[in-house]
C-alpha cells in the first residue's frame, strides 16, 4: 500500500487489466518519479488526502509506475514507452483495453526522451491540489462514460465540474466542451459549423473555402454534366464537377510552378534550408488533407479494442495534438536551441534535455490541449507553424551540417532535424488514414480530391518560403481571386 492507497504496481498491471474488465472500472495508472518535485508533492499530498482516496477506489483501479529505477525493467519500459507522448501528465485514465480517455490536465509532465522513447524527462512540474484532482477525475469519468454512451450519466459528472470548479480552470473549461457533446448524445456542435482559421493567409484560407464546399457534395454529382460555364483554356475538359475541380487543382500547380520559374529569373533561389521548408510546407498541408470530411465522432473514437499495444491506440484527435506539440514545442524547440548554440559557440555538449521546452512554454505559453474544437486546434496549429519557417528561412548551407545535441548524447545535424519536421508530419498523415480505415470511415471521393488541393496548396506555399509577407501577398493576389470565382461558382450551383 502506498499512500493509504492499495495501488497495483507495475509487474502487477495484468491484475489491474483483469479487475478492470472484471468490474468495468476504468485505470487510473500514475507514473511516479521521486526525482520530480511535482510527482513528489502530488503523492505526498494531493494522493495521500483522505478526500481523493474514497473516489479513487470506488470509482477506479490504482495503478502506480515508478518510472525511475536501478535496473532496467522491460514491464516499466513498456507502460512508459505506450503513455508518454511529448508532455503527457503522470495521471491518465484508460480502460482495461488500453484505450487513454483522459489525461489529468495540471499535474507534472513528462516527456519521453532517448533511444526507444523509454526515459522519461519531467519538463514541466506542475500542481495539482486536492480540489482540481477531485475536478479531474469527475472529467475523466464523464468522458469515460460519455464513450461509452452513458451519455446522461457523462453529463451529470460534466455538470459536477461546471457547479463546484471555478470558469479559469482547466477542468471546468474541459467539462464544458465534453458537456456540450454529451447532451447532443454524441454529436458534436462544431460538425456543423465551417472550418476556418483566423490565422489563414489569403491564398490558404480561399482554398479552405472551397474544400468546404467540395467536401460536402455528394460522389453522384462527379460525372453529372457540369452546370456553369467552361473554365477558360478548359473549355473542351470542364464537363462535370471532376473536372471542374482538377481545373482549380491545375491552376494551383500551373501558379507554384510560375511562381518558381518567376524568382529563378529574378536571381532567387531557395537555400538548402529553404527546399527542406518547402517540403515540410507541402507534409504539413497533407496532414491537414487527410483531416477532410472527419466528424468530432470520428476524432475521438478507439481503433484496436486490445491491450496488446498497452495505450498505443492514440485517436485522432490525439494524433493531430501530438503533431502541433511536437512539431512546435520539441522539435522546433529543439532546432532553436541547436541553432543558438552554433551561433553563439556555445558547444553542444552544454544542451539540456529541459532547456527548450521549458523556453518556448516561457515564450509562447503552454501547448493545445486534447479538447476544444479541431478549428481551434488548427488554428493554433497554423500560427505557430508560420513562426517556426520564418524562423528557420535564413538556416545557412553551412549550419546545416553541424551538429548539437539535445537528449541523444551525441550530436545531431540541423539538416537530420529540419527533415525530421516533414517526415513526422507524413507519418502521422498515415497514421490518420489507418485509423480512418480502421472505425469504418470510408473516404468520398469529393474528401479524397480535396484532400488533393491541400496538396496543391502547399506545393505554391513552399516556392513562397522566406519571402516577406507583403511580398507573398503581392504575388498570391491574381491566384486568390482565381480561387475565389471558383468557389463562388461551386456554391452558387451546389448550395
Amino acid at each position: 500500500m502506498i499512500n493509504q492507497i492499495p495501488w497495483l504496481t507495475h509487474d502487477k498491471y495484468d491484475t489491474a487489466i483483469a479487475q478492470s474488465a472484471e468490474s468495468g472500472k476504468p485505470i487510473l495508472i500514475y507514473f511516479h518519479s521521486s526525482g520530480c518535485t511535482g510527482c513528489r508533492t502530488l503523492a505526498e499530498n494531493t494522493l495521500s488526502d483522505k478526500a481523493v482516496i474514497e473516489p479513487i477506489l470506488n470509482q477506479t483501479i490504482p495503478v502506480w509506475v515508478e518510472v525511475e529505477s536501478d535496473k532496467p525493467d522491460p514491464r516499466i519500459s513498456e507502460l512508459v514507452g505506450s503513455h508518454i507522448f511529448i508532455m503527457s501528465p503522470t495521471l491518465q485514465l484508460i480502460s482495461s483495453t488500453g484505450d487513454i480517455y483522459h489525461k489529468f490536465l495540471g499535474s507534472p509532465l513528462h516527456t519521453r526522451l532517448d533511444l526507444g522513447y523509454t526515459r522519461v524527462h519531467h519538463d514541466i512540474e506542475g500542481e495539482l491540489p486536492v480540489n482540481e484532482f477531485l475536478a479531474q477525475l469527475d472529467v475523466a469519468m464523464g468522458k469515460w462514460n460519455l464513450f461509452n454512451n452513458q451519455y446522461a450519466t457523462s453529463s451529470q459528472f460534466f455538470n459536477k465540474v461546471l457547479r463546484e470548479s471555478k470558469r479559469e480552470t482547466l477542468s471546468h473549461k474541459e467539462a464544458d466542451y465534453w458537456n456540450d457533446v454529451a447532451k447532443e448524445a454524441g454529436a458534436y456542435p462544431e460538425d456543423q459549423q465551417h472550418l476556418t482559421f483566423a490565422s489563414a493567409a489569403p491564398l490558404a484560407a480561399e482554398v479552405m473555402k472551397f474544400c468546404q464546399i467540395l467536401q460536402t457534395i455528394p460522389d453522384s454529382e462527379l460525372m453529372i454534366d457540369w452546370k456553369g460555364e467552361p473554365i477558360k483554356g478548359w473549355e473542351h475538359y470542364t464537363d462535370c464537377l471532376r473536372e471542374f475541380v482538377f481545373g482549380v487543382y491545375q491552376a494551383l500547380v500551373d501558379f507554384s510552378i510560375e511562381t518558381k520559374i518567376a524568382l529563378r529569373k529574378d536571381a532567387r533561389e531557395l537555400t538548402k534550408a529553404q527546399e527542406i521548408l518547402r517540403e515540410w510546407q507541402i507534409s504539413y498541408r497533407e496532414l491537414q488533407g487527410t483531416l477532410v470530411g472527419l466528424k468530432g465522432r470520428d476524432l475521438d473514437k478507439q481503433h484496436l479494442g486490445v491491450n496488446f499495444s498497452l495505450g498505443k491506440q492514440r485517436t485522432i484527435r490525439n494524433n493531430v495534438v501530438h503533431c502541433v506539440m511536437a512539431e512546435f514545442w520539441a522539435h522546433g524547440s529543439s532546432i532553436r536551441q541547436a541553432l543558438a548554440g552554433i551561433r553563439n559557440g556555445i558547444s553542444e555538449q552544454t544542451a539540456t534535455t529541459k532547456q527548450p521546452v521549458v523556453e518556448t512554454w516561457e515564450k509562447y505559453g503552454p501547448p493545445p490541449f486534447n479538447f476544444g474544437t479541431m478549428a481551434q486546434l488548427l488554428d493554433v496549429s497554423e500560427s505557430k507553424h508560420k513562426v517556426l519557417i520564418e524562423e528557420f528561412v535564413d538556416v545557412t548551407d553551412e549550419e546545416l551540417e553541424k551538429g548539437y545535441g539535445w537528449w541523444e548524447g551525441t550530436p545531431v545535424t540541423i539538416r537530420f532535424r529540419l527533415n525530421r519536421m516533414g517526415w513526422h508530419l507524413q507519418d502521422h498523415a498515415a497514421v490518420i488514414e489507418t485509423i480512418a480505415e480502421r472505425i469504418g470511415r470510408v473516404r468520398s471521393e469529393t474528401e479524397r480530391l480535396t484532400a488533393r488541393l491541400y496538396s496543391a496548396l502547399g506545393r505554391i506555399e513552399g516556392e513562397l518560403v522566406g519571402l516577406p509577407k507583403a511580398e507573398q501577398l503581392t504575388i498570391t493576389k491574381d491566384i486568390v481571386e482565381i480561387v475565389k470565382e471558383r468557389r463562388l461558382t461551386l456554391k452558387e450551383i451546389y448550395t
